[in-house]
């Protein structure tokens, strides 16, 4: 399982530099059309914040039940913290990329 998650985190950052660089090619070139491109800085969002959750929890294997509730109970991190609401703006982010062509149309 443990290789598998690191598979899925370095899938998960390459993913998000793929569309780093699409991103930045599409305002290069200015051909983009808006909403897609939130959706995808949204997506980039969450995938950094996706990368970062299974880098820090790498470490947690074999854990007893009170450990684990012990480490519910500390505040997280403070880059945890941010690429936490960094997931959530993305989150926000492709919903209004979804919505917002709804409502014109």
């Amino acid at each position: 399982m443990q290789k598998f998650l690191v598979v899925l985190q370095y899938a998960c950052l390459a993913f998000g530099v793929y569309l780093i660089y699409s991103v930045g090619m599409a305002l290069y070139t200015q051909q983009f059309e808006l909403m897609e491109l939130v959706a995808d800085i949204g997506t980039i969002l969450i995938c950094i914040d996706l990368g970062v959750f299974l880098f820090t929890s790498r470490n947690k294997q074999g854990l007893s039940l009170e450990e684990y509730a012990r480490q519910l109970e500390q505040a997280p991190s403070k880059l945890v913290y941010v690429t936490r609401k960094l997931g959530h703006l993305g989150i926000m982010l492709i919903i209004c990329s979804w919505i917002v062509p709804i409502i014109n149309s």
